[in-house]
């Protein structure tokens, strides 16, 4: 088995920078950040903690492109997603946010197909609409920040990734989909870095048991994942939200200069 490690000395070593036991956050609000490690032998994700000039900071962008908040605001001056070989955006109009965002994004999504080249596709969900506002199927979505990433699996099931699949013990590829996870939380000291991850809290536990059998630390765990705490409290960044058993919705922050973003 494929064996990924998690780095978060910067988490543990800096305080007030999480509090694990804080309120849990209403309408899919924030939290925290980490970094994928692969043992020398395999391809490594991106670490923007020991490499820096592999993650740089995201270009600066037009000033207000996201405009209020997630589940009520509205996105202008977008920038469209896209990714190339290895990824399925799954509905173009709706590949549309902030630049910050988009880069953010787009790196994690690279380093892991680099770090898993013999993965199946991955499937990428609604990001915004051109212009944010409303979208079907969503209750946020709307201001250019939130974006739904598939999982990897040890097979590629049926209709995935044009649609997304269940996650669970039989066919998760926890390997890859921990690599997801740690690069997409590599951005949280960036400029519109992470700021929360909704995943279901028994898809949770599957990364959970895995990356504890693989020697990453409890201390280290209770930073990332709500799991095994329970549904209501607030630890980690890793919060679970209904029908979310299926991928990960991640939420950014406000970039400095969206100065109307909230």
């Amino acid at each position: 088995m494929r064996v990924l490690a998690v780095v978060l000395s910067c988490l543990v070593l800096v305080p007030g920078l999480v509090d694990a036991r804080s309120t849990r956050p209403k309408s899919h609000r924030p939290q925290k950040r980490v970094v994928a490690e692969h043992h020398a032998s395999e391809p490594q994700p991106i670490d923007p903690y020991t490499d820096p000039d592999a993650y740089p900071a995201p270009p600066r962008h037009a000033r207000g492109q996201s405009i209020g908040t997630p589940w009520s605001g509205h996105l202008q001056d977008a920038t469209r997603l896209s990714l190339g070989d290895g990824a399925h955006i799954r509905r173009p109009q709706r590949a549309f946010g902030t630049r910050t965002t988009v880069e953010h994004i787009r790196r994690a999504v690279r380093a892991t197909l680099d770090a898993f080249p013999n993965t199946h596709v991955l499937a990428i969900g609604d990001l915004s609409a051109e212009h944010g506002g409303w979208i079907s199927e969503h209750n946020s979505h709307r201001s250019g920040r939130d974006i739904d990433l598939g999982l990897f699996y040890k097979r590629r099931p049926a209709g995935y990734p044009e649609s997304f699949v269940r996650a669970t013990d039989d066919n998760l590829d926890r390997a890859a989909t921990w690599a997801l996870l740690a690069n997409v939380l590599a951005s949280h000291d960036q400029d519109g870095g992470v700021q929360v991850i909704f995943l279901d809290y028994d898809v949770q536990g599957l990364l959970y048991r895995w990356a504890q059998a693989n020697g990453v630390g409890a201390r280290v765990l209770e930073r990332i994942f709500q799991y095994p705490h329970g549904r209501g409290t607030g630890y980690g960044v890793v919060h679970h939200e209904p029908n979310h058993g299926d991928h990960l919705h991640v939420r950014f922050r406000c970039a400095r200069a969206d100065v109307d973003c909230s």
